[in-house]
């Protein structure tokens, strides 16, 4: 039988974690059973990777299933030795709702046209009620991130379609469907020019994420998050199916650039949220077990300072 950790060995572990800028692995798809395995093992990683403040991302309408349980179990994991999780939610799928009339995601909203969705947000109380449930679901979440001493990140759409009025609206209910915690903060992560009048409009009390499909450096994003979802990054020696994509060492920089920013960076790779070529239902994808090279580069990664390169 294993022996639990004295408060000393925590402590000790707590002194050898690394006190970089916050990042992580996107996890999007944790909630999908068929993933788990595979989210097991990238969360390994980032655990193995020693940040003091390791960062995750999840989709919450459902595209992915939903198991509260689970993400609890996740939560705690990202939390231990002395670790403070930075936990972003995404409350709804932008980009599943662009594809409305052929989407095979079942989440909440997925197969709305987004000029409904901003409609029905707007004046639709049934519909809003409905949203207001999604996100409550959150509320032991957030409590337990609290807990810990991490921080919940919530943005009420990923890759916004949203109108500056629909995402006010979706602020509002946002806010009033969560306690008053100090540990969240709402943001933004708006697509214009994705979708016919998509705005991208900041309130003034929110974070803004970019999604950043280049090795550039030169952009600006404070106190915010930034991933490369849509422009997966490869490993050496492999030709990715999905497109477009990178080579894993130019995004270093930008992983270096978005701490200098103070800002979260999750790296996003096509293949583990079972993408490739053609759309395929959640359930009946193919979640890839990374290798062990992929483990250690990962882990490196990771672990890079601000100022270094590859």
């Amino acid at each position: 039988m294993g022996m639990e950790k004295t408060t000393d060995e925590e402590a000790v572990m707590t002194e050898n974690l690394l006190d970089l800028p916050p990042r992580g692995l996107a996890l999007l798809h944790a909630c999908q059973p068929q993933a788990r395995e595979q989210v097991e093992a990238l969360s390994d990683f980032v655990m193995a990777s020693g940040l003091r403040r390791p960062a995750m991302n999840i989709l919450c309408n459902g595209d992915f299933g939903w198991d509260a349980d689970y993400l609890t179990t996740l939560v705690r994991k990202y939390s231990q030795a002395g670790r403070a999780a930075q936990v972003v939610f995404y409350l709804t799928n932008g980009p599943a709702a662009r594809h409305w009339q052929t989407q095979v995601m079942d989440g909440f909203a997925s197969r709305i046209a987004p000029e409904q969705f901003r409609r029905m947000i707007l004046a639709d109380r049934q519909f809003q009620q409905e949203y207001q449930e999604l996100t409550g679901r959150l509320s032991g979440l957030v409590a337990e991130i609290h807990q810990a001493g991490g921080q919940a990140l919530i943005v009420p759409q990923l890759e916004d379609n949203q109108t500056d009025r629909s995402f006010a609206m979706l602020l509002e209910l946002t806010r009033s469907a969560l306690p008053q915690d100090p540990a969240i903060r709402y943001g933004r992560n708006p697509c214009v020019g994705c979708y016919p009048g998509n705005e991208g409009g900041l309130p003034a009390d929110c974070f803004l994420e970019e999604h950043h499909h280049s090795a550039g450096t030169d952009f600006t994003l404070q106190d915010g998050i930034l991933s490369n979802d849509g422009c997966t990054c490869a490993f050496p020696e492999e030709t990715p199916a999905y497109t477009p994509w990178l080579p894993l060492e130019n995004f270093a920089g930008v992983q270096g650039r978005t701490g200098r920013m103070n800002s979260i960076f999750l790296l996003w790779n096509a293949k583990y949220q079972g993408l490739g070529r053609t759309v395929v239902p959640p359930a009946k994808r193919h979640y890839v077990i990374p290798t062990e090279r992929e483990r250690a580069m990962l882990i490196e990664f990771l672990r890079k300072p601000v100022d270094s390169g590859w």
